[in-house]
């Protein structure tokens, strides 16, 4: 697989990387393409973008990266690509290029059943379920503000209460401030 930055791509591909991931995620989970592309910006934001062998988009991990943590926000993988394991290659691949970093992600809590098997994938690759409160707010200000609770999966561990109180600071500072 090749691995590229969203601002390194042809605009024809970065469309596509568009298009996945308003497709996966709901709108309050996600922030418009220009406030996102104001988050790139930030020294803190990654995005890669993940193309199979024949130049096609595979899937997308967008990251922060953060004292010692990497946060991964959105990881989204082609329906046509699912079912390659190509989700688990993205992880495998982010926790082999930052050793002794923790990484840390949000999902939905599982009530229903999508839900339920996004817990048991990042289950299945060594992330456990935290028992902190989480709300997430809304990439979205004013009357389209949907604030939304969330789990928070650690992988190999529990997070501290410090690690959990570091995490929602750098959230708070950082993360959220690049919202429409």
């Amino acid at each position: 697989m090749k691995v590229s930055d969203i601002r390194e791509i042809p605009a024809a591909l970065r469309e596509k990387v568009w298009e996945l991931y308003e497709e996966s995620f709901p709108e309050h989970e996600r922030r418009t393409r220009s406030a996102q592309a104001t988050a790139f910006a930030d020294p803190s934001a990654h995005s890669e973008v993940w193309l199979g062998e024949e130049e096609e988009l595979a899937g997308i991990a967008f990251y922060w990266l953060f004292d010692d943590t990497v946060y991964l926000e959105f990881l989204a993988i082609h329906p046509s690509m699912r079912g390659h394991r190509i989700g688990s290659g993205i992880i495998d691949a982010l926790l082999t290029r930052y050793p002794g970093k923790r990484m840390i992600l949000e999902i939905e809590p599982p009530v229903e059943e999508l839900a339920a098997r996004r817990l048991r994938f990042y289950e299945r690759l060594g992330f456990v379920r935290n028992p902190y409160a989480y709300t997430h707010p809304s990439y979205r200000k004013g009357e389209h503000a949907c604030p939304h609770e969330l789990v928070i999966m650690t992988h190999g561990r529990i997070a501290t209460p410090e690690e959990f109180a570091r995490f929602t600071d750098f959230m708070r500072r950082v993360v959220w401030q690049y919202a429409d």
